[in-house]
């Protein structure tokens, strides 16, 4: 099965494949072109994306746009047309062509292409196809003013490509993903492999012809190219020779010289003759200048020199990096321009070459070498033009001293390729010259030829001043043309077409001979399909399924009811029905004509194995009338899984999957039928429920895997301990019932209760863990304290609750009273929910006072109920049945809203420093919402959270040792402080205080109560305060109701206290009023 996510894969592998393979096509169909950029002979692109998509469907179209433009933006890429718009207009056409083309064939052409009226269709259509692409290719370039000026020749060009290209690659790409597949892969050889091979014959026949023709097309072409190549060496070997020629003269002391002007300075009369005839001769010469060797010693007396001999400023220069000049900074000696011919150069005069990279390098290497140095492509002053200067020494009179200065010609490299041109007589020539000397990266003085003409360039190295250069010289775009053979075209695509022709000849013969084979193929496949169909029926069946005889007899049997009745594949033939089957009859002659006469209704029977063993059946038989006799055909049903199935869902309806035991709906049904027999007899039931002791306790810190042991021990040790004929149920969670019938006494069920209690208090051991639980058990009597099972079980769940309330580990008999309380009780609960829906609950105000100013510095919000029917309720009546029953929260929760409520409207009426101390119950402390709700209640009420003390108990902190230090420690972060409430009632552990981030400890009212008169109250009152101190806590003390406790507790410097003798309880408009009447007294 094919999920959605596995047929985008296959989607996107099947446009990759044809991304890949358009591409490829293009690569083929450009190598294939007459000349480059042109419509290839052969276009397999147009045959690939028609057929992917007549095959493929529309899925695939995204794939074959992605092939078409991909070229057009990554000219790099074979198979574009053109770059640009034009590009993607003619990339568009080609789309366009192939959905056409595909949506043509469909409607035209049978899928398989198996027929000869079908191989006809398609080669009719694809000459109509191509027109497509053709006419748009080329009304696109019409409009854009690109066209060729041969239009019927291109049209007749991309024609004929796209025709073969379609005729030859579709029927390759059919025997590769063709629908339907069972009948293209048998013709996978017979197509495909003849239209290959002849397609390679003729393309390499088409390859050997294009070499001839262009072997005959560019001989001329390299006559001429040979001829400008041999011209130009020769050209700059003249200048070398020049140059040379020129400084020896000089340097020759038998040679006359007319010398004027420091340095030995040749005469400038002399320079300009020789220098003038032969840069007017040769146009590609600019300049030819001296640069005589003057030292730093020199220099002043050469400035003038130059100076008085131009009649103007004249002094030696540097030339920067950006090409300008300024005077030249000292140095040894110098190469400055004295004399340049022509005069239009004069603008360089002074300018030392040697500051010049370029220049330099040559001028260095004709110093050191006496030979004529050339320097790389530079750009001439004088014209903006790149150029080469040819740098040559001259040495002074004497030869072992240092030279006398060098000569320097200059070199314009476009006039000079002009001129070589001209005079070839050739006006085709693409030229591409550059400076190629070893050790440097290529110079491009003029861009080589572009790709067109690249294939037929001639390359020619030219040596000149000891650097190297290359000239490339191609064939325009005119010249292929006029000189363009199409006898090698014509051959490949005559012979293309004459493959292409054969290829649909082969789809006729694959074809018909395929569509004969597969209906040879079908008849036969029905045939066996049928005989396998009959007996997959027999060998899968998962009943057993035998054919008896009129005598009784086995013919023949399927696996299955060999493996039923445990015998071989062929054992059971010959085997006598009634050795098989326990029939009532005995005789399975006689019985089988009866089991076939009650039709498909199903008798179940008793089926023998071959060892012996019996195991439950059911049996349908049908006669079976044949020509020579009648048989019967019996389908046998193992019933074996079926009936353990059965007890299976009744130990689950009935029993605990856990301990084993009865569940509550057996309980029922048993607990009925005690009853009703011990009505009959006058006997008693009594009926025991257990609850367990500190099981959440267990089940929440040891995990539910060792809660689970706990049940299951709980389980073995009741059965252990009880009768058989007693019953034992689990009702669910850590709840069990026994029920106990016959002559019974409460003393014996006492004897019994006790037995439970005392095992379930032993100790328990699961994983290297000793653990202790334990167990209430509430007892109630039949039919003393109950007439029914419904009653007589609530009334020992009554009795249990009143055995845990007595301290747990124990057990009560039920009494009318315990229903007085359970009653009280759930009135309560339900007066505490209407009491929170209706606002009856007050909160009131005990104020608290600093010992040492006597000022009112806070205030414990405690709880109060004025009923409006029982009156004021006492919170010793509430807190504990709301711990019970999960009402705390709720409870604890109005106290905090009302108590932050009180704290805003201090802040408004200007008691916003007046602290508020609330009481936190357990369950509120271990709880997970009670940060969120106190960062919520403070941000809407916009009061100062250090205004806020919570007070928590020391059995409520030590609970949960880290969640505790977690808790306060996040309220310490909040700024909120936190009070130990009842210090010294509850684990009396000093540990947590220095674990515990706390801010105050409150001393409880009992060991204020004596403090006067009991010494040992008064040292731990004392102790306290100084252990508080001591670790940085404050103290107030509880309960304080005489003068003399507030002496002894300022003496003793505790911090604040509270109590009857500064003031009661008070409703929060009594409290402002009271903490008003104290700030007047103060005042």
């Amino acid at each position: 099965m094919h999920t959605p996510k596995s047929h985008r894969r296959r989607r996107l592998a099947a446009n990759l494949w044809l991304v890949a393979a358009c591409l490829a096509a293009g690569a083929i169909g450009q190598f294939l072109a007459v000349r480059p950029g042109e419509a290839p002979p052969l276009s397999l692109a147009a045959g690939i994306g028609v057929a992917a998509l007549y095959s493929g469907g529309w899925r695939l179209l995204p794939g074959l746009a992605f092939a078409t433009l991909l070229p057009v933006v990554l000219p790099a890429l074979p198979g574009a047309p053109a770059a640009g718009v034009p590009g993607l207009l003619l990339a568009g056409a080609a789309l366009v062509q192939a959905m056409v083309g595909a949506a043509l064939l469909r409607r035209w052409v049978d899928p398989a292409i198996a027929s000869g009226r079908a191989v006809l269709s398609f080669l009719l259509l694809t000459p109509l196809i191509c027109t497509i692409r053709a006419s748009l290719s080329l009304g696109v370039l019409s409009w854009l003013g690109t066209a060729p000026h041969d239009m019927s020749i291109s049209w007749l060009n991309w024609w004929i490509g796209d025709a073969i290209g379609i005729l030859l690659a579709a029927p390759l790409c059919w025997v590769a993903i063709g629908r339907p597949r069972v009948l293209w892969r048998p013709r996978r050889l017979l197509v495909a492999l003849p239209l290959i091979v002849a397609a390679g014959v003729f393309v390499a026949i088409y390859q050997q012809a294009r070499a001839w023709e262009s072997e005959q097309q560019m001989q001329t072409f390299r006559l001429k190219a040979q001829e400008v190549g041999q011209m130009m060496q020769a050209a700059l070997s003249e200048h070398e020779r020049f140059l040379s020629g020129v400084a020896r003269a000089i340097d020759d002391p038998g040679t006359a010289r007319q010398r004027s002007g420091p340095g030995n300075a040749i005469s400038a009369d002399n320079f300009l003759d020789v220098a003038g005839p032969y840069l007017r001769e040769r146009p590609e010469l600019l300049a030819m200048a001296w640069l005589p060797r003057v030292t730093d010693a020199e220099r002043a007396a050469f400035e003038a020199w130059g100076s008085a001999y131009y009649g103007r400023s004249y002094e030696v220069l540097d030339i920067t990096s950006g090409g300008a000049a300024r005077p030249a900074a000292r140095r040894p000696s110098y190469f400055p321009i004295l004399l340049i011919e022509p005069a239009s150069g004069e603008l360089l005069l002074g300018r030392d070459f040697m500051t010049e990279t370029g220049r330099g390098h040559a001028l260095t290497e004709a110093l050191r070498t006496g030979r004529p140095a050339a320097s790389a492509p530079v750009r001439l002053r004088q014209t903006g033009t790149l150029g080469i200067h040819l740098m040559q020494r001259v040495m002074g009179p004497d030869p072992a001293g240092p030279p006398a200065g060098a000569l320097d010609l200059a070199l314009r490299i476009d006039t000079y390729l002009g001129r070589a041109l001209a005079q070839s007589d050739f006006p085709h020539f693409v030229v591409g010259f550059a400076d190629v000397t070893a050790g440097g990266a290529p110079v491009k003085v003029i861009d080589a030829p572009a790709p067109a003409q690249r294939e037929a360039a001639y390359r020619k190295q030219l040596e000149f001043g000891g650097r190297r250069f290359e000239l490339q010289l191609a064939p325009d775009a005119a010249y292929l043309r006029a000189h363009t053979s199409w006898q090698s075209w014509s051959v490949l695509s005559g012979g293309l077409l004459l493959t292409a022709l054969m290829g649909a000849l082969m789809l006729v013969i694959s074809g018909e001979r395929t569509q004969i084979q597969a209906q040879v193929d079908d008849a036969t496949a029905r045939l066996r399909e049928r005989e396998a169909r009959l007996q997959a029926i027999l060998d899968n069946a998962a009943d057993a399924i035998i054919t008896v005889d009129h005598r009784g007899a086995v013919l023949s049997a399927n696996p299955a009811a060999g493996a039923l009745f445990g015998y071989g594949a062929d054992g059971l033939c010959g085997v006598r029905i009634e050795h098989l089957l326990e029939l009532p009859e005995g005789d399975g002659g006689a019985a089988l004509p009866r089991l076939a006469q009650s039709g498909a209704a199903a008798c179940e029977l008793a089926g023998t194995t071959s060892a012996g063993a019996t195991f439950p059946l059911s049996i349908s038989a049908s006669q079976v009338k044949l020509r020579e006799e009648s048989i019967f055909v019996c389908i046998i049903h193992d019933l074996t899984e079926q009936r353990r199935a059965q007890k299976h869902i009744y130990e689950l309806a009935h029993h605990d999957p856990l301990t084993g035991l009865e569940n509550r709906f057996s309980l029922n049904l048993h607990l009925d039928q005690l009853l009703a027999q011990a009505r009959r007899a006058g006997q008693h039931v009594a009926l025991l429920f257990l609850d367990l002791d500190h099981f959440k306790k267990i089940n929440d810190s040891h995990g539910h895997q060792v809660g689970d042991l706990l049940l299951v021990e709980v389980a073995q040790r009741l059965k252990e301990l009880l009768r058989d004929v007693d019953i034992i149920a689990r009702l669910g969670g850590d709840e069990f019932i026994v029920v106990m019938a016959g002559d019974l006494t409460p003393e014996l069920v006492s004897a019994v209760a006790v037995r439970i209690v005392q095992s379930l208090a032993a100790p328990y051991r699961f994983e290297n863990q000793t653990m202790y639980s334990g167990s209430s058990v509430g007892i109630a009597m039949f039919p003393n304290d109950a007439p029914n099972a419904g009653i007589l079980m609530r009334h020992a769940d009554t009795a249990m609750y009143a055995a845990k309330s007595e301290g747990r580990g124990n057990f009560q008999f039920y009494s009318p009273a315990m229903n007085a309380a359970t009653h009280e009780r759930l009135m309560m609960e339900n007066r505490i929910w209407a009491a929170l829906g209706q606002k009856q609950f007050e909160l009131h105000l005990q104020p608290q006072i600093a010992l040492d100013s006597g000022r009112v510095v806070g205030a414990e919000a405690l709880l109060r109920w004025p009923h409006p029917e029982l009156g004021m309720i006492e919170p010793n009546r509430v807190i504990p049945i709301a711990e019970e029953s999960n009402l705390i929260l709720a409870l604890g929760d109005w106290v905090l809203v009302r108590a932050i409520e009180l704290m805003a409207e201090w802040k408004r009426d200007g008691m916003g420093r007046m602290r508020m101390a609330v009481n936190l119950s357990a369950r509120q402390c271990h709880g997970r919402d009670l940060l969120p709700r106190l960062d919520l209640l403070l941000a809407e009420a916009g009061v100062d959270p250090a205004m806020l003390e919570l007070e928590i108990t020391e059995s409520a902190a030590m609970h949960d040792p880290e969640h505790t230090r977690y808790l306060l420690r996040s309220l310490r972060e909040r700024g909120i402080n936190v009070a130990i409430d009842d210090f010294g009632t509850g684990y009396s552990s000093l540990s947590y205080l220095k674990l515990f981030a706390i801010d105050r400890i409150k001393i409880d009212r009992g060991f204020v109560t004596d403090i006067e008169n009991d010494p040992n109250d008064a040292a731990i009152v004392t102790a306290t305060i100084s252990m508080a101190h001591a670790m940085g806590l404050t103290v107030l003390a509880e309960g304080v109701e005489t003068a003399a406790q507030r002496n002894f507790l300022r003496m003793h410097q505790c911090d604040e206290a509270q109590g009857y003798l500064f003031a009661r309880p008070m409703v929060a408009s009594e409290f402002r009023e009271f903490v008003a009447a104290e700030a007047a007294l103060a005042q």
